[in-house]
């Protein structure tokens, strides 16, 4: 087996209705030589099975431990297995746009000094209908300038050279902003970017309950605790910490009268008409993308 140039990372959990389709997104590339990693972080539903059924050499399921171990020590796991020179991270309810690997890799390859660059990306609904945008800050100066209340980089969208995420771990036992720990851990030593281009898909947070956002805040804040502290002193660190809690009351208050949807929405970009027609296109195109799937005896 030739050796691939990147890396496409994919835990999932419990997917069973989105799983394969983020699988076709991945098939429907323009650039080919890919591996893609599933690992399985100890679903009860059929996802397992999907992941096994793909009959391709290029793809490969790390051995299931049965385990919950939750997402930040499955991308560890995925970027010790990589065999890629780049690592494309990638959610298991999400889509990637056909362009995306190739775009990435190409600006990877010609800005030596970026060791990791994110996309735009596309917001679905429930019903997984492209909604709204997100444009991402392409310059590293306007992507950190407000670091401690947020770093301008769309996790889900990201790839970066393997070397760089074996270097940087994610913090296990940071469970719901785990991709916040990492820019600040990194930040000081690495270069990051975006493409503006729309090269993906998330799913939009409409379903967060109030207790997943308040874990994703409290462990933002331990860790603007951890990192900014040194930089701009305690004082300032217990402000920025402060405001990520004040976001837990107001998205509490705001679900409590019927318009979290509203609050989510606000963080997003209306798209124009021809950005939908273009995104449903590309999801026709993806979902008519063909993958072989192993015959059950």
């Amino acid at each position: 087996m030739s050796t691939p140039l990147i890396t496409v990372g994919i835990p999932f959990y419990n997917n069973e209705e989105t799983l394969l389709d983020a699988i076709r997104s991945i098939f429907a590339q323009t650039f080919q030589n890919w591996e893609l990693i599933l690992v399985d972080d100890g679903s009860t539903d059929g996802s397992l099975d999907i992941a096994l059924s793909i009959d391709d050499s290029r793809v490969r399921v790390l051995p299931p431990d049965g385990k919950n171990k939750r997402l930040p020590a499955r991308l560890n796991q995925i970027s010790q297995a990589a065999r890629g020179e780049f690592i494309a991270r990638m959610d298991a309810d999400d889509l990637s746009h056909p362009e995306r690997l190739a775009k990435q890799l190409a600006f990877l390859d010609t800005h030596k000094e970026v060791d990791v660059v994110g996309t735009s990306m596309y917001i679905l609904d429930r019903q997984m209908q492209p909604t709204c945008k997100i444009i991402a800050p392409e310059r590293y100066e306007v992507i950190v300038q407000n670091r401690f209340k947020g770093v301008g980089m769309a996790h889900a969208t990201v790839m970066a050279r393997a070397k760089w995420f074996r270097q940087y771990r994610y913090n296990e036992n940071n469970i719901r902003s785990e991709d916040f720990e990492l820019w600040m851990s990194s930040i000081s030593e690495s270069m990051f970017s975006n493409i503006s281009k729309l090269l993906y898909f998330c799913l939009g947070p409409f379903t967060y309950s109030i207790s997943t956002y308040a874990m994703g805040k409290h462990s933002g804040a331990k860790a603007i605790w951890r990192y900014a502290s040194s930089e701009i002193g305690k004082l300032r660190s217990a402000y920025y910490a402060g405001r990520y809690y004040a976001h837990i009351v107001v998205y509490t208050g705001c679900n409590f009268l019927g318009l979290r949807e509203w609050l989510v929405r606000r963080r997003y970009q209306a798209l124009t008409p021809e950005e939908y027609a273009e995104a449903n296109d590309v999801i026709a195109v993806i979902r008519k993308t063909e993958v072989p799937i192993r015959r059950i005896k």
